[in-house]
């Protein structure tokens, strides 16, 4: 059991590392189902905005979280956090997945074992 939980956390951290790719280079808008916990009332509705800027080293984006309310006003979120939660997110779901599909590959396996010692018993062999 220690060995399939190991495999299970590693996993998931490796794959939260990797998905967290995702929120910034695929999807950003990803960042907007972490708004429950960050925008409170009035300012409940989420959106996230990319600045991008241009100097002598390159092009570089920031993403940013903001909160809006009903007459416009904005409360900035950063992205920092809700990435944080992302990435918790990401690695508890697949934490979870893994130890599931481990779990129920033992019990296919114990279930396999138990059918081949009955239909085929100890005493049978000699």
């Amino acid at each position: 059991m220690a060995r399939l939980l190991v495999t299970a956390v590693s996993t998931g951290i490796s794959v939260g590392f990797f998905s967290t790719v995702i929120p910034v280079a695929v999807w950003p808008g990803e960042a907007k189902l972490t708004a429950p916990l960050f925008c409170e009332p009035p300012a409940t509705e989420a959106m996230v905005v990319s600045d991008t800027f241009h100097d002598s080293e390159g092009t570089s984006t920031n993403y940013t979280l903001y909160c809006v309310g009903e007459r416009g006003a904005l409360t900035d979120e950063g992205f920092a956090l809700p990435m944080l939660v992302l990435f918790t997110a990401h690695v508890l779901i697949v934490t979870v997945l893994v130890l599931l599909a481990g779990l129920l590959a033992r019990a296919r396996s114990a279930g396999v074992q138990d059918a081949v010692t009955e239909d085929y018993p100890e005493d049978s062999w000699t």
